[in-house]
């Protein structure tokens, strides 16, 4: 197949995460008016999107997932990335409450979030370590938000809600494989699927790693949907990407 046949002539021989990085872009479009936005020693400019929390990183014209790791910023804050999406700060979720319906119903009910990461979209991992710990944490918080004074709000931040934050970030709670890769229909897992093939024939294939990819960011978006079901931003990219001939079939 002929570079000219891609809708970027170049992206043969650019990196997958730079492909990826182009499907964000042109996906998101303008950085949404309640984007937190901070900036790098080296003068970049990193925007995280409140709806999937993914980590961007605007410089010299250009533009490309912030890389995983912890960030110092000019302010001498820290930013944390994991599998390409920021662990959201006080800074970034007082931002985005401050802009009205930004806010995913899932965004700051860490507990929830780390039961689905770890048990499962439909509690296939429920019997695992790390679902028992997790449900173990929410039922702190609910006992903690309870007891909390007159006040406090309908879900006041506890310390299980800071722990289950904590725990988000830390690899002794592994997502359960239905939040990663294959286990869930959705319209990413049928990309990586046709791309990768369904027993990973094609799993050297130029476009089976940023298949799975999307896999990741759709999954992540799914954990914070009111609605775990409901159909995210990647998943229309991944239904577009079907018709895409970067995207080629496994023979």
């Amino acid at each position: 197949m002929s570079d000219l046949t891609l809708p970027f002539p170049r992206l043969r021989r650019c990196s997958w995460w730079l492909f990826v990085g182009v499907v964000l872009v042109l996906s998101a479009g303008p950085a949404n008016a309640g984007s937190w936005t901070g900036t790098l020693p080296d003068g970049s400019v990193v925007k995280v999107d409140p709806g999937s929390r993914r980590a961007m990183r605007y410089h010299g014209g250009g533009v490309a997932p912030l890389w995983d790791g912890a960030h110092r910023l000019e302010d001498g804050s820290v930013v944390i990335v994991r599998d390409g999406q920021a662990v959201p700060t006080e800074s970034m979720m007082n931002t985005w409450a401050a802009e009205p319906g930004s806010e995913p119903a899932m965004l700051t009910r860490y507990c929830d979030q780390l039961v689905r990461r770890a048990c499962g979209f439909e509690d296939e991992c429920a019997r695992s370590q790390p679902c028992v710990l997790a449900r173990q944490l929410l039922r702190m918080e609910g006992e903690q938000q309870r007891r909390a004074p007159v006040g406090a709000g309908v879900r006041p931040f506890t310390p299980s809600s800071h722990e289950c934050r904590e725990a988000l970030a830390n690899p002794a709670f592994p997502a359960c494989a239905s939040a990663t890769f294959r286990t869930q229909d959705t319209a990413c897992t049928r990309l990586a699927d046709r791309v990768c093939g369904p027993d990973g024939e094609c799993n050297a294939s130029k476009a089976c790693d940023p298949a799975r990819q999307l896999v990741k960011m759709e999954s992540e978006e799914r954990m914070l949907s009111a609605d775990p079901q409901a159909r995210t931003a990647t998943g229309v990219e991944c239904e577009k990407a079907m018709s895409n001939a970067f995207f080629e079939p496994c023979p």
